[in-house]
């Protein structure tokens, strides 16, 4: 399996989240080439910018020297060059640096959306879609500006500094102490904002997560919403969410907002005292009038740097948040053990061994469950609700992870067994149907590479389903709506047990795949069933007793234990549990036939 890139894998006690600067850091490296040669032309365009007042002060020297001899055509023409140089340059460097920043972002989407395929339920039951959504856009972009137009800003702050601070020493170190007097508030100051930024970045992202959450369930329930005529309350939900969002991001605002004033005022108060130390120094005639109007160049040239460097934080911060963000969904998408073991052959035979399983903070969903279904046989499991019936389809086939020896597939644990091997041998049709907004056929045929349109009819015909699909306009070639929604739900669940018949996979788990349809279409399907189930491993969770019937065996469950197991006829015969559901649902029927 692809190892998510970003990501370290554990060794010892070493946990797997690491630090967002190193996490970041580790994207950079991948293009240091266009960093490195965006930093070279950022050194190049201080060069040039800090050679223009130094060409200032040698014209002004030469002019007060000898006004005659001043060659002032070739000082300008030089701070031209020097000007176009520095702009052509500085363009450069952000073609480099950004476009690496592209890149990055690129990579981060990539390895993110791959983190996702391997979320392990766990993670998913903790946090909302609407959540994931945000780090994969907003966080991501705010990624992006860490290492495009901050990563741009903060070489340009450090050459710039270096640069004039090094000009600065050359004409006058005395002058150049008074200059940085106020710069070590400028430290402190920083400091201070970076813990406000950190605080407020990340309650503004959580926020941010909220509000899209709460967008997404709306809209993933508009047919529920509309239909409890809930739009008032739904509205004055996401207006409270969007009020706190708004109050964060203000705050957020506020902070960022402020810092670069602070950071005006500080460089300002450098050039008042350079003013007052500088002019002494020119009327006692220890400087000279170009080295002080060079020198004020110089701490004018400092001047934006140093305003943007409050930006420079506030982006570094929020980049660094958001990375912090996206580390937690990489760091949690580690691969199941047990993906390093090769082969998942054998006969298709199906094994739980004393298997308790409790979901996070509950009392257990099964508990010593014990039974097998051989190969070729088809075995029915039954229950009232919550007996555990779906738990037992999602641990076999790992969508939740269960206990180490205690779920086996051909004699091989499960826990042992590739993911990729294990789900190719199992035909799984969940609870509840999900079909992707592509043509039918599409979800037929989706994860079978290479069926043709034969056997995607053949897989819907004995399905029950065909008939119908055929009656659209377009047949196979319809496209259904989002989710599936312009099928009905027992459209929907006849189209899932196609995709699960079609391939012929040796294992079918069929979790409630009946719930939808009805008494004749279930007849139809079960008979169809047992004619292409021939020779395959059948497990049947249902509650509709009628399916259970063309079982071999049937095992019924109630609070997560077996309670019974043996032929239909048997349990009916045996009045326990089973002959109680069973007398239930006959008079059900009865009453509807009525």
């Amino acid at each position: 399996m692809r190892r998510v890139r970003g990501a370290r894998a554990p060794r010892g006690g070493e946990t797997r989240l690491t630090s967002p600067a190193r996490a970041a850091w580790r994207y950079v490296v991948r293009y240091r080439a266009r960093y490195a040669a965006g930093a070279a032309c950022l050194a190049a365009a201080t060069f040039c910018s800090v050679a223009i007042p130094w060409a200032v002060k040698r014209a002004i020297d030469d002019l007060a020297a000898a006004p005659a001899a001043a060659r002032l055509g070739a000082y300008v023409a030089l701070i031209v060059a020097l000007a176009l140089a520095n702009g052509a340059a500085r363009l450069a460097s952000r073609f480099t640096m950004i476009g690496g920043a592209q890149r990055i972002e690129y990579d981060l989407r990539n390895d993110l959306y791959a983190s996702l395929q391997t979320f392990p339920p766990r993670a998913f039951a903790a946090r909302s879609t609407g959540d994931l959504m945000a780090r994969a856009s907003s966080d991501v972009a705010a990624v992006k500006s860490l290492v495009g137009f901050g990563a741009v800003s903060l070489a340009g702050t450090v050459f710039a500094f270096a640069g004039v601070l090094a000009a600065m020493l050359a004409v006058d170190p005395w002058l150049t102490l008074w200059a940085m007097a106020p710069y070590p508030a400028l430290v402190l100051l920083g400091r201070r904002f970076n813990v406000v930024l950190n605080e407020r970045s990340q309650a503004a992202q959580d926020q941010l997560g909220v509000l899209s959450a709460r967008v997404q369930e709306y809209l993933s329930a508009m047919t529920v919403v509309r239909a409890y005529t809930l739009e008032p309350r739904a509205r004055a939900e996401f207006g409270r969410a969007n009020r706190e969002y708004l109050a964060r991001s203000l705050a957020l605002a506020r902070v960022q907002t402020g810092l670069a004033p602070l950071m005006g005022l500080i460089a300002g108060a450098g050039t008042l005292v350079v003013l007052w130390a500088g002019g002494k120094a020119v009327v006692d005639g220890r400087l000279s009038l170009g080295a002080l109007v060079a020198f004020n160049g110089y701490l004018a040239y400092l001047t934006w740097p140093t305003i943007a460097l409050g930006w420079t934080l506030s982006i570094a911060r929020r980049g660094l948040t958001s990375m912090a963000r996206i580390q937690e969904v990489i760091a949690a998408a580690a691969p199941p053990p047990g993906d390093g073991v090769p082969g998942a052959g054998g006969p298709a035979t199906v094994t739980f061994a004393d298997l308790t399983f409790a979901y996070d903070g509950r009392r257990p969903a099964l508990d010593g469950v014990s039974f097998e279904v051989g190969a070729g046989e088809v075995v029915a499991v039954v229950g009232p609700t919550g007996s555990g019936k779906s738990t037992l389809a999602l641990l076999l086939a790992r969508l939740w992870e269960p206990p180490p020896g205690a779920v086996f597939v051909g004699g091989r644990d499960v826990t042992r067994l590739p993911l990729g091997a294990l789900r190719r041998r199992l035909g799984y049709v969940p609870q509840e149907a999900f079909l992707f907004s592509r043509t039918l056929e599409d979800n037929v045929s989706l994860g079978r590479d290479g069926l043709g349109a034969d056997a995607v009819r053949a897989a819907a015909e004995a399905a029950g389903v065909a008939a119908e699909i055929e009656r659209f306009a377009r047949g196979f070639a319809t496209v259904v709506g989002e989710r599936g929604l312009t099928l009905s739900g027992g459209q929907r669940q006849r189209v899932a047990l196609a995709r699960a018949l079609a391939g012929a996979p040796p294992i079918l788990v069929l979790d409630d795949a009946f719930a939808s349809v009805d008494a004749a279409k279930e007849e139809e399907i079960v008979a169809n069933l047992r004619r292409v189930a021939a020779g395959r491993t059948v497990l049947l969770m249902t509650h509709r007793l009628r399916a259970a019937q063309v079982a071999d065996r049937v095992v019924v469950l109630d609070g997560g234990r077996v309670v019974e197991r043996g032929r239909h006829d048997e349990l009916v015969r045996a009045g326990g549990l089973y002959a109680r559901l069973w007398r239930i649902q006959q008079l059900e029927e009865e009453i509807a036939r009525a």
